[in-house]
């Protein structure tokens, strides 16, 4: 367990995002923040909702995080709703922090299995 305290959240806002949406992923950032193996030292997140959204991606999430000893993981996801493009970004983040938990050099921590989307 991380003391989240520790830890600078920024969160930045582009189009017609509901607040409660905005809540849910500053909630879900800190708790990761929480939960990770190593100290996060500052997480960013970008939520996008163009105004005029058209066709099946109409939600962005976008984040970074700056880990202790200075690496910095960074990740992307479209989806239907803001919800679940949050979702699927902080389980990119749990699975890019467990793969550097076990520390395997076989791999990189950005490969990310097409099956867990």
């Amino acid at each position: 367990m991380n003391d989240d305290s520790l830890s600078t959240l920024t969160q930045m806002i582009e189009g017609s995002v509901a607040p409660s949406d905005r809540v849910y992923a500053f909630d879900r950032v800190r708790n990761l923040c929480r939960t990770a193996p190593r100290a996060i030292r500052r997480a960013r997140t970008r939520l996008t909702a163009p105004p005029d959204a058209t066709g099946d991606w109409p939600a962005t999430a976008e984040g970074s995080l700056m880990i202790d000893g200075g690496l910095i993981l960074s990740a992307s996801v479209t989806a239907t709703t803001m919800r679940e493009a949050i979702d699927l970004l902080m389980t990119r983040f749990r699975h890019r922090l467990q793969r550097l938990a076990e520390d395997r050099r076989d791999q990189p921590i950005g490969s990310f299995p097409a099956n867990a989307a």
